[in-house]
């Protein structure tokens, strides 16, 4: 369940911008650089050197990144936070991401740094409240709503209550999803982005990339949706 877990919250973030449905169950993520790119595929070279090439077809969803300051995060915005434990069971942004839609509701664990020895963290998706004691080790997408400072309060439905911790998918809380609260200090250093539509041409050779990539009926790769940087702005996802 953890993997499944981890597969599934990644390709939320990736189709986060265009749709509420549930993500495929297990789609490839794919971090790195457009190599080549057509109306009909995109080779993306990952960080690691090896390159993955997916068909590109009318349901690809494409978004991009924009900056935003801590300020400019609202109560009202659905947000998705990347973060790693901090001293006294606190939670320590990494990255925060401003969504256009309400979907993956809940805390789970989230490896931001694939690619290196970092210690992996979480995902909270939730809504923007008071700011409290942090839960360590989690991602919580939520509402969230600053308490002064560099603080978040974030709020969010989960599937289970674990050592008295609400978490996992509100989604698969069926009817009756616990609730949750994560408090979230926000350092200079945490980067804050929204992620916002973007349009196939907009996706050029040598932009950064996050992608989520899955088995075709044909068994070939097919580009599910893809976040592209925008004037230099990388997703950090």
């Amino acid at each position: 369940m953890k993997f499944r877990t981890l597969i599934v919250s990644a390709a939320v973030l990736a189709t986060a911008a265009f749709a509420a449905d549930s993500p495929p169950a297990a789609p490839m993520l794919v971090r790195g650089t457009i190599a080549s790119i057509d109306a009909k595929s995109v080779t993306i070279t990952r960080t690691d050197g090896t390159a993955v090439t997916g068909a590109i077809g009318a349901t690809t969803r494409f978004a991009a990144v924009e900056p935003r300051r801590f300020d400019q995060i609202k109560a009202t915005d659905f947000v998705g936070i990347t973060s790693s434990p901090g001293p006294n069971g606190t939670l320590m942004a990494e990255e925060i991401h401003i969504l256009p839609v309400h979907v993956g509701e809940g805390s789970y664990p989230w490896d931001h740094h694939p690619d290196s020895a970092q210690k992996a963290g979480s995902m909270t998706n939730g809504t923007v409240a008071v700011a409290g004691p942090a839960k360590a080790g989690s991602m919580t997408n939520g509402t969230i709503t600053t308490a002064g400072g560099m603080t978040l309060k974030v709020t969010y439905h989960g599937s289970a209550i674990v050592d008295g911790k609400c978490v996992g998918f509100a989604a698969m809380g069926g009817t009756n999803p616990c609730t949750g609260v994560a408090d979230v200090a926000v350092s200079p250093t945490t980067q804050i982005v929204a992620i916002v539509p973007a349009k196939p041409s907009d996706a050029k050779a040598g932009l950064a990339v996050f992608a989520s990539v899955m088995n075709g009926p044909d068994g070939k790769p097919v580009v599910a949706s893809m976040v592209l940087e925008k004037n230099g702005v990388k997703p950090p996802m």
